[in-house]
């Protein structure tokens, strides 16, 4: 599993930081190509490294020695701002503007403190934050944290009698506004007893809802409070209510100490994904092996490239690895028996197809939408968020598949290889009105 942080991605941020504080001018002094007095270039370089000292004291801020992400704290409000890279893995992972960036990065949470999670930026649709005590929480049926579940090894559990009902959950709010009902942070609502609605279900259901219509809503947020809790020293976790395997680690602070500093428990039951070059520069996910030439596929899916267009070029090339690692994929058995489990082996890699098709468009930065609340005035702001629900909607299904493989007993993949050699050829077929995405392969009887 992934360390929580890495030191050798903060030093690399550090030293980037340091060479943009340097002026041209600066930097000509370093190279000796103005004879600037020795006290001049002295004080030049003084001033440099004290903002670099500055830098440093903003990073360790964020991402401290422990490798725990620090909120931005006012007092005993804190604030985390959520956003989702869905181009850090196959599904995405969540990352906080607080932490650099750093996908699914450790967080810290001090006893007592109330910390809000904003999760108005677009890249939160379709993925509403949740808290448990397991990875993943409902997603493995574990508890998560809600008014009647206490912690898993608190000496005292009379918080969830139903009449209690004052363990310690998030709270959600719409546009300002708390829609729950339960309280256990006095500065929103007096503190209940006897109230489990804590706004998920009011709250959950809007990230369902179309782009322009969610973002419509206004600002989505969550409040935490976690007060000491006697005979549990464990962590928690921090978790998407719809896509499963986005599970991020909280840990607990006192006086900004880590509580369990020697242990993460319990574990995260499954690695982060690690996304390769090739996928960084395309913006996608597993194309690595399926770069053309491919046994398993034509010479090329995209025809009339032009050589003088860098950036159209290597778009193109990444859409042929992803339509070869689609036909590969799409190459299947039938060793299961079952119409539903050969749907569901075809279907996955076309759905993956999709969702890299979109998210290689997405990375290619081109679409300028500042309003998605009403894409119709722009066709950047349109097909903006056709690409945002292809990738969220489609990467939510393929999970309802697999889990539906899992469940049937089904084989997870059942794939065949059918070799493009010297037994079959590629036809590529052109209408009037253009190239059309027409293939057929003819395979000879030996």
């Amino acid at each position: 599993k992934r360390a929580p942080s890495e030191p050798h991605i903060l030093n690399r941020h550090i030293t980037s930081a340091f060479v943009l504080m340097l002026t041209d001018r600066q930097l000509s002094v370093l190279r000796n190509r103005h004879p600037y007095s020795r006290s001049d270039t002295m004080k030049l370089i003084a001033s440099s490294l004290l903002l670099l000292s500055a830098a440093l004291g903003t990073a360790h801020a964020e991402i401290g020695a422990d490798g725990v992400c620090r909120a931005k704290c006012t007092g005993d409000e804190c604030v985390f701002n959520v956003k989702v890279d869905l181009l850090a893995g196959e599904l995405g992972y969540y990352i906080f503007d607080e932490c650099g960036g750093e996908p699914n990065p450790t967080i810290g949470l001090e006893y007592g403190k109330v910390y809000k999670f904003v999760q108005s930026d677009r890249s939160n649709w379709y993925h509403p934050l949740g808290f448990a005590y397991f990875a993943d929480g409902a997603h493995d049926e574990k508890d998560e944290l809600e008014p009647r579940v206490a912690a898993p090894t608190a000496t005292d559990k009379s918080c969830a009698l139903e009449a209690e009902s004052t363990c310690p959950a998030p709270m959600y709010f719409k546009d300002g506004n708390y829609v729950g009902e339960y309280s256990n942070i006095p500065s929103v609502a007096n503190v209940t007893m006897g109230k489990d609605n804590f706004g998920l279900d009011d709250y959950e259901p809007l990230f369902f809802h179309p782009p322009s219509d969610w973002t419509s809503y206004g600002d989505f947020e969550i409040k935490l409070m976690y007060p000491e809790t006697a005979g549990f020293d464990g962590d928690i976790f921090y978790f998407c209510h719809i896509h499963q395997f986005m599970t991020g680690r909280i840990k607990f602070l006192k006086n900004d100490v880590l509580v369990a500093k020697d242990k993460n428990e319990p574990v995260i039951p499954y690695e982060y994904d690690v996304v390769s070059d090739y996928d960084k520069d395309c913006g996608t996910f597993n194309l690595d092996a399926f770069q053309l030439p491919h046994p398993e596929c034509p010479d090329r899916f995209v025809c009339d490239v032009p050589g003088d267009n860098s950036a159209l070029k290597q778009f193109s090339s990444c859409i042929d690895s992803m339509n070869c690692h689609m036909m590969a994929g799409m190459t299947t058995g039938v060793t299961a028996g079952s119409a539903q489990a050969l749907f569901m082996h075809q279907m996955i890699p076309h759905h993956q197809n999709a969702v890299n098709m979109a998210k290689a468009l997405l990375n290619t930065n081109e679409l300028k939408c500042d309003d998605l609340e009403n894409p119709m005035e722009t066709d950047d702001c349109t097909l903006e968020i056709i690409l945002r629900e292809i990738i969220n909607t489609q990467n939510a299904q393929i999970q309802s598949m697999r889990g539906i493989l899992d469940s049937k007993k089904y084989p997870e993949e059942d794939d065949c290889k059918v070799e493009i050699g010297s037994g079959g050829s590629s036809l590529l077929v052109v209408s009037g009105s253009g190239l059309l995405a027409v293939w057929a392969v003819l395979f000879a009887l030996l």
